[in-house]
């Protein structure tokens, strides 16, 4: 089969880790049709034993052509995104395949809309970098409350068929602000090298027309519910939220944060540190040893995602509860590829996760895989 007869196959590379694995999960349990890629296949031939299984090596342009040829979307789980992600992009785009990733990385997310946005677009395809917890459900959380604050919800299917207008146009809002909340926040070697390299740099913030670096150790108090210890501090956090927020809908202001303890005097510590690391050359990245026990119980993490936005005096948030990460990652992304399988016409492109789905129906159909609530501030989660 060559690169432009297409089938419904999702290819995974990247399977046999531990978010990849756990996408294999996901998709083997809706019944898709999955293909296992990575650079051990004996490894990862366990992920899905019924499952087709390729050699492929993100640096290796041959091997990622004979893995994704035939297919209909890509999975990118190979770390470290910050470096497989345009490769594993490219070679997606030469099969003929759409192409969505695990990553979040905020650096990561706007070098691809940089680079490649043009490339995708003309190949008629989709690439949608960041298809997991961030920024999925941030970026469609801001979406929906932006839709209330509009007082024209957009219901019907999830999967756009359409582009659609960017919301506030004509009127932007004052301020949307996505944070993200852990308790017991327990992270793979991957992710704290992705950390350890996000820490030394100003998060990019989106400011009326453009991205600008915001400021180290900014903070905010956020209440995430007695769950989760009430009110607590954030600080600024390079989340994908403000790269994909402002595609579609027009806001003065796009932030995110990140709020990883309840504990005052650790909070505290968190915003003299976050104020600090951007001054510290990157080099001093490779000092920072990531480290994971294999016993890890990943699932004891609690989260929530927070979506605020505001205009004038009136405000609306949605709060998205959960918990385990990489369950949670898996989940949402495993939902996007299967929903970009079966898609008809509809918009192409780099696209932010809000202009290739609806919002709120969206929000609800992953909470219902993922094992998410959603607790919007103006009334029931059910559509109307």
């Amino acid at each position: 089969m060559t690169s432009t007869e297409t089938t419904d196959a999702i290819v995974v590379l990247g399977a046999g880790g531990l978010v990849g694995r756990r996408v294999v999960g996901e998709l083997v349990r809706a019944g898709a049709n999955v293909v296992l890629a990575g650079r051990q296949p004996a490894d990862i031939a366990s992920a899905a034993p019924d499952a087709p299984v390729h050699a492929a090596d993100a640096f290796d342009a041959g091997s990622l052509a004979r893995a994704f040829a035939g297919a209909r979307v890509v999975i990118n789980a190979a770390s470290p995104l910050r470096d497989t992600a345009s490769p594993v992009l490219l070679a997606a785009i030469a099969a003929g395949a759409h192409y969505v990733d695990v990553g979040g990385e905020q650096v990561v997310v706007h070098a691809l809309y940089e680079r490649h946005e043009s490339l995708v677009r003309h190949a008629g395809l989709i690439a949608l970098p960041g298809a997991g917890l961030d920024c999925v459900i941030g970026d469609l959380a801001a979406g929906w409350a932006a839709e209330h604050l509009g007082e024209a919800v957009d219901e019907g299917a999830p999967v756009r068929s359409a582009p659609a207008p960017r919301r506030a146009e004509e009127r932007p809002l004052d301020e949307i602000a996505v944070t993200y909340v852990f308790d017991d926040l327990a992270l793979s070697a991957g992710s704290q090298r992705a950390l350890f390299g996000a820490a030394f740099s100003h998060p990019l913030v989106w400011r009326r027309d453009r991205w600008e670096p915001g400021r180290a150790g900014d903070h905010r108090r956020v209440n995430a519910g007695l769950a989760l210890g009430g009110e607590r501090d954030a600080v600024a956090y390079a989340a994908s939220d403000a790269i994909t927020i402002p595609r579609h809908v027009a806001a003065n202001l796009v932030v995110t944060y990140a709020s990883t303890t309840r504990r005052a005097a650790a909070a505290g510590a968190m915003r003299l540190l976050a104020r600090a690391l951007p001054f510290v050359p990157r080099a001093a990245t490779a000092l920072l040893a990531p480290y994971a026990a294999p016993d890890t119980d990943y699932s004891r993490t609690q989260l929530a995602v927070i979506a605020q936005v505001r205009r004038g005096f009136s405000a609306a948030q949605i709060v998205v509860r959960g918990h385990d990460l990489y369950r949670t990652s898996a989940a949402v992304t495993a939902w996007i590829a299967r929903q970009l399988v079966t898609r008809g016409p509809g918009p192409v492109g780099m696209r932010a996760p809000g202009e290739l789905f609806r919002a709120a129906p969206a929000l609800r159909a992953i909470a219902s895989v993922a094992g998410l609530t959603l607790e919007p501030s103006f009334g029931s989660s059910a559509p109307t």
